[in-house]
């Protein structure tokens, strides 16, 4: 299989656009993860679809495009939803990527109330079990797509156990069984060693370097001694220098790709995103000049003994603890022992918080002032108690709307707010105007929360608001990630 070569790029995001009209020479592919530009009706046969006009913004950019999946993993052993599938098709009808990707993780679990979403990307069982399952999604997924599939190295945060296999061997057979390329995430491998799993030069002796096919760098962060893989700011020096060792490697590398989530691309500048690239162009463009190898892709470590877990019942173990729940048996004592399954938890509960706080704006503040932060925490705990992660940002929202409608809360103005912010939603999720009704006069009321402040006096009454979508607040209900990483 003969793929082109794209160059640099960075991960699509609306802000980013002025860069990559600006600097087509020297970012010459950008990467699309298309479930960020989706809206999610579940009351739809197709629940998925891409907010209008979002897919042709991206096509008209002067860049080759590369599609990333980032909500329905293949590395584990329940198959991604096909209409989601159905729908990065059409992404890739539009942009013609020579290969997409998606990750070697899994973000579904079960337990006796049904399947539910985890709210993370989470660690495959890695022995051969796990192999088995993410093989089989790996060749159902890319059975469904007109073009190749690479799998992404994924983040660990979890101890390493003696009956696992490496990380390096797991990925090896994935790709190898599957016959599927490889998207090497350095920054996943560089989190992985420095939270004490196997170092980055030990996976490379283990994977086939020449199914390598793209390659990402990211930026991170501390949390509570962990190094997080947060895609927070720029790539770490050491990680630059390693990039620069490992590049002459790879002898299929068509694509390096710097990854910053919007948030933090702000905070950056552009001027600074920009600086990013020219770093990774200088090695992209010197990296023939190193001296190639490739490795072998032997094992550096003896197999592991047999272990009689299975893939399932690790996903569903491991997918209860990161919401919250408390499974039973002796997996799951193992499981909660390890500091990693804390950070997990933590990172689950920021997550989600920041995805209702950040839809549910007025809302939020409303409760901060009435309940302060402690009472705001209490509610939003309560509800993560009562219901699981969902996938998308505005079900997530309207889950936690309900939970407080039924809490029967004695907050001021809260029914006026919720019907107004959940109107909103709606009006963004189906593409057509809608209209709130209120009973309490909204200009006051809305102004003054705005504001982050209770309004001195409003009047009662029967008011309607209408509600129109536009391109800004659609962009904004897009930009609340699916799943954090």
């Amino acid at each position: 299989m003969t793929l082109p070569e794209l160059g640099v790029g960075i991960i699509y995001a609306p802000a980013l656009e002025p860069l990559l009209e600006a600097a087509p020479d020297l970012i010459t592919v950008v990467e699309l993860e298309p479930q960020m530009l989706w809206l999610y009706d579940p009351e739809e046969e197709q629940p998925y679809r891409f907010a209008p006009g979002a897919l042709e913004r991206v096509r008209r950019l002067p860049q080759a495009k590369l599609v990333h999946g980032v909500g329905f993993p293949v590395g584990g052993s329940r198959i991604p939803d096909p209409r989601a599938l159905d729908v990065v098709n059409q992404a890739i009808e539009a942009l013609n990527p020579p290969w997409v990707s998606e990750h070697l993780s899994f973000n579904r679990a079960a337990d006796a109330s049904g399947e539910f979403n985890t709210g993370f990307l989470l660690p495959p069982l890695p022995t051969q079990s796990g192999v088995d399952g993410a093989v089989g999604t790996v060749r159902s997924v890319a059975a469904r797509l007109p073009v190749p599939l690479a799998v992404e190295t994924g983040v660990n945060y979890l101890q390493p156990q003696p009956w696992e296999m490496s990380d390096g061997a797991f990925a090896a057979a994935v790709a190898r069984t599957a016959d599927c390329g490889i998207l090497l995430d350095l920054h996943n491998l560089w989190t992985n060693c420095c939270n004490g799993r196997q170092t980055v030069e030990e996976f490379l002796e283990e994977i086939p370097l020449e199914r390598v096919w793209e390659v990402h760098l990211a930026g991170g962060m501390e949390l509570d001694g962990y190094w997080l893989d947060a895609h927070s700011g720029p790539v770490p020096e050491d990680l630059l220098a390693l990039f620069e060792r490992v590049a002459p490697r790879l002898p299929e590398l068509r694509a390096v790709i710097f990854e910053i989530m919007p948030a933090f691309a702000a905070s950056l500048g552009l001027d600074a995103v920009r600086g990013q690239i020219e770093r990774l162009r200088a090695i992209w463009e010197g990296r023939r000049t190193g001296a190639a190898y490739v490795a072998s892709g032997r094992a550096t470590r003896p197999p592991p003994a047999d272990t009689p877990l299975d893939a399932r019942t690790w996903e569903d173990c491991l997918g209860a603890l990161v919401v919250g729940r408390r499974p039973e048996g002796l997996l799951a004592g193992e499981l909660t022992s390890d500091p990693g399954v804390a950070i997990l938890q933590k990172l689950v509960w920021n997550f989600r918080a920041g995805t209702v706080t950040g839809t549910l704006k007025l809302t939020t503040r409303l409760l901060l002032i009435t309940q302060g932060a402690e009472g705001t925490r209490a509610l939003l705990d309560g509800f993560f108690r009562s219901s699981p992660p969902q996938l998308f940002g505005s079900a997530e929202a309207e889950g936690f709307a309900r939970y407080l409608a039924g809490q029967k809360l004695d907050v001021p103005y809260l029914a006026d707010v919720l019907r107004f912010e959940c109107a909103t939603l709606r009006t963004l999720v189906h593409g057509r105007s809608r209209v709130a009704r209120l009973h309490h006069d909204p200009a006051p009321l809305l102004e003054a929360l705005a504001a982050g402040r209770l309004p001195a006096q409003v009047r009662e009454g029967n008011y309607e608001v209408e509600i129109t979508p536009d391109r800004a607040t659609t962009e904004a209900l897009m930009g609340q990630p699916l799943t954090t990483t």
